[in-house]
């Protein structure tokens, strides 16, 4: 399966999920070890300055954090079960309504891939720090985040 159908297939789950239904989280971009979201702010997800509220900006940084973490493993998933343990962000620049969509992008090296296929197979539990930069629609870094993703071998 290419990496444009599995990225459909995870985000039809996300999709799911009320939480995404009300932010209107999009996907951008899938790939082993990367995941690219996106969300074009409502007058609903605005704060009083008419910038995104930051509840929502960590809600898109955790949903690209997590894609990322399954981005190549999807095909184990059956033997696994994963979860955001903690997540912590920094706003870096106000997130100006007029300036999105915002975009959030988590991206895991080839090697932490490897390395966690080969942990899953041996039925190893997992924990994964999951970095994201989120950016307005001029390429402005807006937050940066991290996310914990534990992965740990699914009961039987």
């Amino acid at each position: 399966m290419d990496n444009a159908t599995m990225g459909d297939l995870v985000m039809a789950g996300f999709k799911k999920l009320g939480f995404i239904q009300f932010t209107g989280i999009e996907a951008v971009d899938f790939a082993s070890g990367r995941n690219v979201v996106s969300m074009a702010p409502r007058p609903e997800h605005l704060n009083h300055n008419g910038d995104m509220h930051a509840a929502l900006l960590f809600g898109l940084a955790e949903t690209a954090a997590m894609g990322a973490s399954i981005s190549g493993i999807v095909d184990l998933m059956g033997e696994t079960f994963i979860v955001a343990r903690d997540g912590k962000i920094t706003y870096l620049a106000r997130a100006k309504g007029e300036l999105g969509p915002f975009t959030a992008t988590s991206e895991l090296s080839e090697e932490l891939i490897a390395k966690t296929r080969s942990d899953i197979k041996a039925q190893t539990e997992i924990e994964l720090e999951v970095p994201v930069i989120i950016a307005d629609s001029t390429g402005k870094a807006v937050a940066s985040a991290a996310f914990t993703a534990v992965i740990r071998p699914r009961r039987k």
